[in-house]
């Protein structure tokens, strides 16, 4: 499925554009009024009892931050693998700061109308439209900012 490159924003509510980052098999997209920084490298800190999806915390600028896997979220028996060619998409504010590992460029990507590509169930509630590249291919919107909310309250039943 391709979304016209022409068309319409969502609202005028929609953030103009997002940080596209491939996760696995889908396209998924982070607003820019959500993610922050890119980093290249960072050392992580094992965080006790957590699961495989909490990749450990890592010290940015200053500030402590979980980073997240969210292909081994989405899927256990797959990773994202660490070390050259792995990046981490930092975003949030206050208190709500976290970070997504993810390999390869991200991708920058702008909402449109219409419906988003298919991701997989554990994510569809947090998608909150569509995107497209400068090539047309489509990309799910995400809402990172309740996607976190999410994992928190997961991780605090642990």
């Amino acid at each position: 499925m391709s979304l016209p490159p022409d068309a319409p924003p969502l609202s005028a509510a929609a953030p103009p554009q997002a940080q596209g980052l491939r996760c696995g098999p889908w396209a998924l997209a982070f607003p820019f009024t959500w993610a922050r920084n890119l980093v290249d490298e960072v050392e992580l800190s094992d965080v006790p009892h957590a699961p495989a999806w909490l990749l450990g915390a890592a010290n940015v600028d200053g500030t402590v931050i979980p980073v997240f896997d969210l292909l081994r979220w989405l899927d256990p028996a797959q990773g994202t693998p660490t070390g050259p060619g792995s990046h981490v998409l930092i975003g949030g504010d206050g208190d709500q700061v976290a970070g997504l590992i993810f390999r390869g460029l991200p991708t920058r990507v702008r909402p449109v109308g219409g419906t988003a590509p298919g991701v997989p169930p554990a994510l569809a509630e947090f998608v909150r439209g569509a995107a497209v590249d400068a090539q047309g291919h489509p990309w799910a919107l995400i809402d990172a900012p309740a996607l976190l909310e999410a994992w928190a309250a997961e991780l605090s039943l642990a």
